[in-house]
């Protein structure tokens, strides 16, 4: 039999296999390095360990998350 190829683990992004030397994990996901990005149209900011935010699932840069994710959580309640 032929050897099988394209096995392991796939990227959360563009569901492709990801390989060792193009690895980033957050929240315990794989991605490819230039699939880890901040997911607002027109930022797509090139994103690290140490400048992504997440939140549901879906990747931020630090400006995005504050601007989308904590600002709308800090709205009062209207009753």
């Amino acid at each position: 039999m032929p050897p099988k190829f394209g096995g392991g683990e796939k990227c959360t992004i563009c569901q492709k296999s990801v390989y060792a030397a193009e690895r980033v994990e957050a929240g315990q996901n794989p991605y490819h390095k230039f699939c880890f990005k901040c997911s607002v149209d027109g930022c797509k900011i090139q994103l690290t360990i140490n400048n992504y935010a997440q939140a549901h699932g879906v990747l931020y840069c630090k400006k995005h998350y504050n601007e989308r994710v904590v600002a709308q959580n800090t709205q009062p309640k209207m009753a």
